[in-house]
């Protein structure tokens, strides 16, 4: 794994950002359990469910399709709206705390206007989300493209560390050899897979996350790539 410094910024033709932790900062887990209960249990009353900590740990750490259809089947409902209402309280969750400056963008993000490459986000979470905190922000112009999830079970196939939005990313702006940056062991995976480079960032949140592979790079600020970029 190599510093910021030892980058070669011509191999790389644009540039893909993960959103959460990267370009905002991440909600901690009492907020999410505190939107979980707040919007999420009048939409479980009217499939007749009851947000028990069984269900509520499903929704935080982000259960996989198979584990969502398993409880659905336990408590008798349709897997498809099980998950939407989980979704639904998020995003109503996440746009409150986004107007409510609980969700700012980092100091380092508006370093990226000195990049003249393709830009896009790869996320996890959901579009319509991810689509309206960068809009709140006055951010989206900064992007090309945004891939992130649907409000769908089925989208859970598709997150990373599957390379799929990431290759839908890079198909949208039709480049071949994109740098991506991550702040999880899922973005370094995913990148693998995807055959491209990753700087793995470490903010506050991961500050001593340890990781079984090596990324490409490591860095502690956005502002590094973009020095590395017109300086390297």
């Amino acid at each position: 794994m190599a510093r910021c410094e030892a980058m070669n910024w011509t191999e790389y033709d644009g540039l893909l950002l993960d959103h959460d932790g990267v370009l905002v900062e991440l909600l901690d887990r009492d907020h999410i359990t505190a939107g979980l209960r707040e919007h999420g249990e009048p939409r479980l009353a009217d499939l007749g469910v009851d947000l028990d900590p069984v269900l509520l740990d499903a929704f935080q750490v982000g259960a996989d399709a198979g584990e969502i259809r398993a409880l659905a089947d336990r408590y008798g409902v349709d897997p498809t709206a099980l998950w939407r209402c989980r979704d639904d309280a998020i995003e109503t969750a996440l746009h409150a705390a986004t107007r409510n400056g609980e969700k700012p963008p980092y100091d380092d993000v508006d370093a990226l206007t000195a990049l003249d490459v393709p830009r896009g986000v790869v996320s996890n979470n959901q579009r319509r989300i991810v689509e309206f905190v960068l809009e709140t922000h006055d951010l989206r112009s900064l992007f090309d493209t945004v891939q992130a999830r649907d409000p769908t079970l089925a989208s859970l196939d598709r997150k990373k560390p599957a390379p799929t939005y990431l290759e839908a990313a890079m198909a949208a702006l039709d480049i071949e050899h994109p740098l991506y940056v991550g702040d999880s062991e899922s973005d370094v995976v995913a990148a693998d897979r995807a055959n491209v480079d990753v700087a793995f960032l470490r903010r506050p949140h991961n500050a001593d996350s340890s990781l079984s592979r090596d990324p490409t790079y490591e860095v502690s600020g956005l502002d590094e790539i973009v020095a590395a970029a017109q300086f390297g």
